[in-house]
Protein backbone atom coordinates (compact mmCIF):
# COMPACT_ATOMS: atom_id res chain seq x y z
CA UNK A 1 0.00 0.00 0.00
CA UNK A 2 1.54 3.31 -0.99
CA UNK A 3 1.40 6.58 0.94
CA UNK A 4 -1.52 8.08 -0.95
CA UNK A 5 -3.63 4.96 -0.44
CA UNK A 6 -2.86 5.01 3.30
CA UNK A 7 -3.97 8.63 3.55
CA UNK A 8 -7.16 8.03 1.58
CA UNK A 9 -7.96 4.88 3.61
CA UNK A 10 -7.47 6.73 6.89
CA UNK A 11 -9.71 9.57 5.80
CA UNK A 12 -12.45 7.22 4.53
CA UNK A 13 -12.54 5.03 7.64
CA UNK A 14 -12.22 7.85 10.13
CA UNK A 15 -9.39 8.33 12.55
CA UNK A 16 -11.52 7.46 15.60
CA UNK A 17 -12.51 4.09 14.16
CA UNK A 18 -8.95 3.00 13.36
CA UNK A 19 -6.24 4.41 15.66
CA UNK A 20 -3.55 2.32 13.93
CA UNK A 21 -4.32 4.19 10.70
CA UNK A 22 -3.90 7.50 12.53
CA UNK A 23 -0.36 6.47 13.45
CA UNK A 24 0.30 5.43 9.87
CA UNK A 25 -0.99 8.77 8.65
CA UNK A 26 1.26 10.64 11.09
CA UNK A 27 4.29 8.65 9.91
CA UNK A 28 3.36 9.25 6.28
CA UNK A 29 2.99 13.00 6.81
CA UNK A 30 6.33 13.14 8.64
CA UNK A 31 8.00 11.11 5.88
CA UNK A 32 6.62 13.43 3.19
CA UNK A 33 7.66 16.53 5.14
CA UNK A 34 11.17 15.14 5.66
CA UNK A 35 11.45 14.27 1.96
CA UNK A 36 10.37 17.81 1.00
CA UNK A 37 12.90 19.35 3.39
CA UNK A 38 15.68 17.20 1.94
CA UNK A 39 14.78 18.28 -1.60
CA UNK A 40 14.82 21.95 -0.56
CA UNK A 41 18.16 21.46 1.20
CA UNK A 42 19.63 19.80 -1.88
CA UNK A 43 18.39 22.61 -4.12
CA UNK A 44 19.92 25.22 -1.81
CA UNK A 45 23.19 23.31 -1.70
CA UNK A 46 23.43 23.04 -5.48
CA UNK A 47 22.54 26.74 -5.88
CA UNK A 48 25.29 27.67 -3.40
CA UNK A 49 27.80 25.46 -5.21
CA UNK A 50 26.94 27.02 -8.58
CA UNK A 51 27.26 30.56 -7.21
CA UNK A 52 30.57 29.65 -5.53
CA UNK A 53 31.83 28.15 -8.79
CA UNK A 54 30.93 31.32 -10.67
CA UNK A 55 32.73 33.46 -8.10
CA UNK A 56 35.79 31.22 -8.26
CA UNK A 57 35.84 31.44 -12.04
CA UNK A 58 35.72 35.23 -11.74
CA UNK A 59 38.32 35.44 -8.96
CA UNK A 60 40.43 32.30 -8.38
CA UNK A 61 41.66 33.47 -4.94
CA UNK A 62 38.10 32.95 -3.64
CA UNK A 63 38.82 29.21 -3.70
CA UNK A 64 40.64 29.59 -0.37
CA UNK A 65 37.57 30.39 1.81
CA UNK A 66 35.53 27.76 -0.04
CA UNK A 67 38.21 25.17 0.69
CA UNK A 68 38.33 26.19 4.34
CA UNK A 69 34.52 25.92 4.55
CA UNK A 70 34.64 22.45 2.94
CA UNK A 71 37.20 21.29 5.50
CA UNK A 72 35.13 22.76 8.34
CA UNK A 73 31.98 20.96 7.13
CA UNK A 74 33.85 17.66 6.79
CA UNK A 75 35.16 17.96 10.35
CA UNK A 76 31.74 18.93 11.72
CA UNK A 77 30.14 16.28 13.90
Amino acid sequence: MNEEEELSTASEVGLDAAPELAGAEDRTVKKLRHRRQRRIAKALLYAALIVAALFILAEPWLLLPVGIAAVAVSLWD
